[in-house]
């Protein structure tokens, strides 16, 4: 079992204001800012508890900087056809910094979506196992993978997660 460590006082604030920003730029359809909290390369990955604990495949995996812009164009053109809301929360936060200053970061995750009638329900939840560096614009993915939970399934895979 890996045990996580906040080892730096101010570590988890700062990854809390950074998975903040990161799903307020999803909840807000703001695909070009998603990009941007990725270094370059990063890796965007999905796929679900069964696949990741049994097989190890992932749904899709996006690496550098290119593979991103593509995975944003196909979800602003969802965007543009599926006028629904998204709410993101993130909670649950573990993390240890390693010796070549990279964080190693685990999240829990919710993604609430309502529909023109605004009914509100779960579309999804899972985890985000991450790899985080700092830049000089702050934290940035290197890796981010999302696990999401066999059970919440999301009926469209065109939304960023």
């Amino acid at each position: 079992m890996t045990r996580f460590i906040t080892t730096s006082p101010g570590l988890r604030s700062e990854l809390e204001d950074f998975y903040a920003d990161y799903v307020h730029a999803i909840d807000e359809k703001r695909p070009n800012d998603w990009i941007e909290m990725f270094a370059d390369p990063g890796l965007y990955a999905v796929t679900t508890y069964n696949n990741h604990s049994t097989t190890g495949m992932w749904w899709h995996t996006d690496r550098g900087r290119n593979a991103l812009k593509e995975r944003a164009a196909f979800t602003n053109g969802y965007f543009w056809h599926n006028p629904t809301k998204t709410l993101h929360t993130v909670s649950n936060i573990r993390a240890i910094e390693q010796d070549d200053g990279r964080v190693k970061s685990t999240a829990y995750f919710v993604m609430y979506s309502s529909d023109r009638g605004d009914l509100s329900q779960l579309y999804v939840c899972g985890v985000f196992d991450d790899i985080v560096v700092r830049g000089e614009a702050g934290m940035l993915f290197e890796e981010h993978r999302v696990i999401i939970d066999s059970e919440t399934v999301p009926p469209n895979m065109g939304v960023l997660l």
